[in-house]
C-alpha cells in the first residue's frame, strides 16, 4: 500500500475512536513502555505531545508517570521550526510554559525553556499513523521526524502506535525514511531486527 492511501485510511480510522478508547489505548501503551527495559536504561527521553484533535496517543500519561516515579529521567519535547523544516528540542519540566502552535500542538515557550543538545537524547518516542513489520512508518507527510531521526543515530527509535502493524508492507519507501528500532502498541512491543 502507498503512504497516501494508508495516511488517509488511518486518519479516518482514528477519527472514529471515542475519547474513552483513546484513553484506554494510551494507558495500555504507557503500561507496555513501563514493562519494557527502556525506562531502566535511558536518561533523556524525547517524546511528542499529543495533538488532541487528531486523536493521538495521550503521552501525558507517560510523562506524568516518569515525573512521579523516575525523576532522574529527563524529558525532551519538540518545537517545530517550520522555516528550516526541522525540530528544535527543549527540556520539559512541570513548570515549563507551553503554547499552541498553528497546528494545535503544545510546544515549549522557547523564551523560558532550555534547549537540549541532540546528542544527549537516548530514546525517541516517535508519533505515527501506521507502521509495517519492517519498522517503516507513515506520519503526516511533512518529514520533520525523519529529518530529526537522521540527526540522532545514537537514539533508540520507538514508535508509539494506537494500532497494530499493517498487514502489508508500505510500498513507496524512500532513502529518507528512517526505520524504527521498536514499536509499542496496546498489545505488544515489536522489535525490528536490523538487516
Amino acid at each position: 500500500m502507498f503512504k497516501s492511501q494508508i495516511r488517509e485510511n488511518n486518519k479516518n480510522k482514528r477519527q472514529i475512536l471515542s475519547q474513552q478508547q483513546i484513553h484506554e489505548k494510551s494507558q495500555l501503551l504507557t503500561e507496555n513502555f513501563w514493562k519494557s527495559s527502556f525506562i531502566e536504561t535511558i536518561s533523556t527521553l524525547h517524546i511528542f505531545l499529543p495533538i488532541q484533535k487528531c486523536n493521538e496517543p495521550d503521552t501525558w500519561l507517560l510523562i506524568r508517570r516518569i515525573w512521579q516515579e523516575k525523576p532522574n529521567v529527563r524529558i525532551v519535547v519538540p518545537k517545530t521550526d517550520r522555516q528550516n523544516q526541522n525540530l528544535k528540542n527543549y527540556f520539559l519540566t512541570p513548570q515549563t510554559p507551553l503554547q499552541k502552535n498553528t497546528w494545535g500542538i503544545n510546544e515549549p515557550d522557547e523564551t523560558q525553556a532550555t534547549i537540549c543538545p541532540i546528542e544527549k537524547i537516548d530514546l525517541v518516542l516517535v508519533p505515527l499513523l501506521a507502521f509495517d513489520m519492517r519498522g517503516y512508518r507513515v506520519g503526516y507527510g511533512k518529514g520533520f521526524y525523519d529529518k530529526f531521526l537522521a540527526q540522532c543515530p545514537q537514539a533508540t527509535k520507538v514508535g508509539f502506535s494506537l494500532e497494530e502493524p499493517l498487514p502489508e508492507p508500505i510500498t513507496d519507501i524512500n532513502e529518507y525514511d528512517m526505520r524504527l528500532d521498536y514499536c509499542i502498541t496496546p498489545t505488544q512491543i515489536i522489535s525490528f531486527a536490523k538487516s
